[in-house]
């Protein structure tokens, strides 16, 4: 059998107490070549959020909703850039210091392919800094899948952050399923693009903006927005 590669990615694994549910989850994570750390109780979770410091943490559904927020905003407290995972289906509302959330319930795969955009997300913020590079400004990769949103951008469209980046450029673009797709394709084979796209509010007012687009080596696609005035207020 292979041997699994060492992703060089930290966890802390937090539950609120130590049982077999707690040990299978580490195992999977180890089995997928993370190093992780899991603890139980909100005593010894504290004290390893306060003294090291976690690439993500990972709060599991057996916590209370209080204590995933507290220890939540306690880790990016720390560190702006630790990603924070929570493995309950609803386990981001309410709660703006979580990066994503994921159902554990549906199997290993959806957990590992959420951790692995938590991953993208924090790429996408050290290596374009992209928190102080615009006001509007998101980033995605080539899936088209988004990784990162200015407070704007949430504002604007009316999503948490948790929220919005569960979606995709499809689910934001209007008229998506026919546009947008050889629109992508065609923008990164030229590396950049600029235009108007109509997006779609939350609720379904459409909102006009003019775009400015880069799509990078690594795969992170940034693009900075421009709303319209009569298309973004009220």
């Amino acid at each position: 059998m292979d041997s699994v590669p060492k992703s060089g990615t930290r966890l802390l694994l937090c539950s609120r107490e130590g049982d077999s549910l707690l040990a299978m989850q580490g195992e999977v994570f180890r089995a997928s070549g993370y190093e992780v750390v899991a603890t139980a109780f909100k005593e010894q979770i504290q004290e390893h959020i306060e003294n090291t410091d976690f690439d993500v943490v990972i709060l599991n559904h057996t916590l209370s909703f209080s204590d995933r927020k507290s220890l939540a905003r306690k880790t990016k407290q720390r560190n702006p850039n630790n990603g924070v995972l929570v493995l309950h289906h609803s386990g981001a509302l309410g709660n703006p210091y979580v990066d994503l959330a994921v159902d554990s319930r549906s199997g290993v795969k959806p957990v590992l392919d959420t951790l692995k955009r938590i991953e993208a997300m924090q790429h996408a913020r050290t290596h374009h800094g992209a928190q102080s590079d615009g006001k509007y400004v998101v980033v995605a990769d080539l899936n088209r899948n988004y990784t990162f949103a200015t407070d704007p951008v949430c504002e604007l469209l009316g999503y948490d952050r948790a929220m919005l980046l569960e979606l995709r450029i499809d689910d934001i673009v209007d008229g998506s399923t026919h546009v947008t797709d050889p629109l992508f394709q065609e923008f990164v084979a030229q590396g950049t693009q600029t235009g108007r796209i109509t997006l779609r509010h939350r609720s379904g007012r459409k909102i006009q903006v003019n775009y400015s687009a880069m799509a990078e080596p690594d795969g992170c696609v940034i693009a900075h927005w421009e709303p319209l005035e009569s298309s973004s207020a009220g």
